[in-house]
């Protein structure tokens, strides 16, 4: 924020796979070139106070926008602006290696999250109400879909929790207070919606009940990506070691 204004509406008017290349590639090239751009200037009490500024308008504004959002695509792409926020939180107190690992985090989790998207968009649509009941009709893509979403809200044993964890552990360590507060707060909103979509997964009644194929090319990577969000969040240490070096 306030550079977020086209993200919402191009994220939900894009074929889903460009929308989920902008979601990872344009914020992992951003923050990188970000680092790199304000290296210089970090010991500037001005520009530190800007960006803290900057990320607390972005968590809220994401977070809250999110809130009530029926178009998952529109949810996802909220969901993004608040993770930029986070991402933000890193930069402020430049840690490169909790950016890093974050951007790690969210690139296997989001890539499920639309992978699953994807596939059962063809077949039903993009609404959160067109994920009513998916568990019987695909328990496979409901349980791909409810490790990407607990990822994303930071449920523990996920890459999305550890890289949480980082952001705000280096944020504690620079004794920036009112990012922790409000990461913590704005963390809360995100468990609200992002388990709206296992609820309707879950708990709802499935309108339709005909199976939603999968093809073993998808089957193989969606599982891949549900294997490295899950063992990411258990032993992070082979991504913090290369990190290290």
């Amino acid at each position: 924020m306030p550079f977020q204004i086209w993200v919402p509406d191009v994220y939900q008017g894009a074929p889903t796979p460009v929308t989920a290349y902008l979601s990872v590639g344009s914020k992992a090239a951003g923050f990188v070139v970000l680092l790199r751009v304000l290296q210089p200037f970090m010991t500037l009490p001005e520009t530190q106070r800007l960006i803290v500024l900057i990320a607390l308008l972005t968590l809220i504004y994401g977070n809250l926008a999110a809130l009530p959002q029926a178009n998952l695509k529109r949810l996802l792409a909220y969901s993004s602006i608040a993770h930029a926020g986070y991402l933000l939180i890193g930069v402020v107190c430049f840690d490169v290696r909790a950016v890093t690992f974050y951007l790690v985090a969210y690139l296997l989790m989001t890539l499920l999250s639309f992978a699953v998207l994807i596939i059962t968009a063809q077949q039903t649509g993009e609404e959160i109400s067109d994920f009513d009941g998916l568990a019987r009709r695909s328990p496979f893509l409901a349980f791909a879909m409810l490790i990407g979403m607990v990822s994303l809200a930071g449920v523990p044993f996920t890459a999305g929790f550890l890289g949480k964890f980082y952001i705000f552990y280096a944020a504690v360590l620079q004794r920036q207070i009112a990012l922790v507060v409000v990461g913590v707060i704005t963390v809360g909103c995100g468990f609200y919606y992002y388990l709206k979509i296992v609820r309707a997964m879950y708990w709802q009644s499935a309108p339709r009940m005909d199976k939603i194929p999968v093809n073993g090319l998808s089957r193989f990577a969606i599982s891949a990506l549900i294997i490295a969000t899950i063992w990411l969040g258990v032993y992070p240490q082979p991504i913090l070691d290369a990190l290290r070096r």
